[in-house]
């Protein structure tokens, strides 16, 4: 029997051999229906792109790609790239895969349908990366579910999906610490700013599912009030979107309450920054009158006014480890092809890494008592 080529495949997806190669090559130039006419093809006749043989021989692409579900690293009223965490993490995650002699390609804003699913498997199959590290803000979340079935190497950063690799940092641990530093520095009366809806459901248990990074700092937030013996006040947890706007908008909220609280707890440093010029605004004396406490230690938190006590996570070992993991799953995928086993049955046991936060005590918190 002869070799089959790209023009069986075109032939039977009643496309040209020319989309055919299109499809494996670049496969993000091509129309979802049209990739999708052809995966069925190339599924149907067993067909392996030369491209992609590469990987039956063992011969790496060394390039990894990190794809974001969530969009965060964008301010949607903007096309420029802003300074946040994500962004940071997405630099520190290529300053780690250099280390390893490994090219990191990142797709952002990616949607949790069929067409990204296509999208990310047609980069694995075309040959174009060895493995992903998938940045969501959920569990469960279909596309990432969908490659580890298939034995696509996979590794999800920041989000504790109990069915993935995953590599992620005590959120409620620090939100417990925030309070109890508070509390022990006089604050009665300490209010919180959440991350959007999309990322926390108001009302959420505790103990009910896996929480999202938002709602794991809520439950912490909720542990520390228990634990100093406060009653939670449902007014003083307000909403926010992670952006600057949000954050002086939510501190600008809880000013204007008839009891004001005398600490904001926010859930990023974007937030925290948009507050500290809402409370300088309305003439509030930060620490004196409300202190004020974000999250992910930003390199600017040394250079607001006050200086912002923040919570800092080591980014660096996190995304060491990550890119290490999915190596790891990389070679365990090629010996598995190498031997002619299928992927997919079988799945190395999972690895789920919890790293240890801290607080950066600076001038926006008032000095324990």
């Amino acid at each position: 029997m002869s070799r089959l080529t790209i023009k069986d495949v075109a032939k039977a997806a009643g496309v040209s051999f020319q989309t055919v190669s299109l499809v494996l090559n670049h496969p993000e130039k091509v129309a979802p229906r049209t990739r999708e006419l052809v995966q069925a093809a190339i599924d149907a006749l067993n067909f392996i792109p030369n491209v992609a043989a590469r990987s039956l021989r063992n011969i790496s692409t060394r390039t990894l790609a990190c794809v974001m579900f969530n969009g965060s690293s964008y301010d949607e009223r903007s096309e420029r790239t802003q300074d946040t965490h994500y962004h940071n993490v997405v630099q520190t995650l290529t300053r780690a895969a250099d280390r390893a002699g490994y090219t990191l390609l990142q797709r952002n804003l990616m949607r949790e349908d069929e067409a990204s699913l296509v999208y990310v498997r047609d980069l694995f199959l075309a040959g174009r990366i060895d493995g992903m590290i998938a940045m969501v803000n959920r569990a469960g979340n279909p596309v990432v579910s969908e490659l580890h079935r298939l034995g696509y190497p996979c590794v999800v950063y920041g989000m504790a999906d109990p069915a993935c690799h995953h590599v992620v940092q005590s959120d409620r641990q620090a939100g417990l610490a925030v309070v109890e530093h508070l509390y022990r520095s006089g604050c009665r009366r300490i209010a919180l700013v959440t991350g959007p809806q999309k990322d926390h459901q108001p009302g959420k248990s505790r103990e009910q599912g896996v929480p999202t990074s938002s709602e794991a700092r809520y439950f912490g937030y909720l542990d520390g009030l228990e634990k100093c013996g406060l009653t939670p006040r449902p007014e003083w947890v307000v909403t926010g979107d992670w952006s600057l706007e949000s954050g002086y908008r939510a501190a600008a909220q809880l000013c204007h309450q008839a009891e004001r609280p005398d600490a904001i707890f926010l859930g990023n440093d974007r937030m925290a920054l948009g507050a500290l010029k809402a409370l300088y605004d309305l003439g509030v004396k930060v620490p004196h009158e409300i202190s004020v406490v974000g999250f992910d230690n930003m390199r600017y938190d040394d250079f607001s006014i006050p200086s912002l006590t923040s919570v800092d996570a080591p980014m660096l070992e996190m995304c060491e480890f990550a890119v290490k993991l999915l190596l790891e799953r990389i070679e365990q995928r090629q010996e598995q092809r190498s031997q002619s086993a299928d992927p997919a049955a079988a799945q190395a046991a999972l690895v789920q890494k919890m790293f240890s936060t801290h607080l950066v005590i600076r001038d926006s918190t008032r000095p324990v008592m």
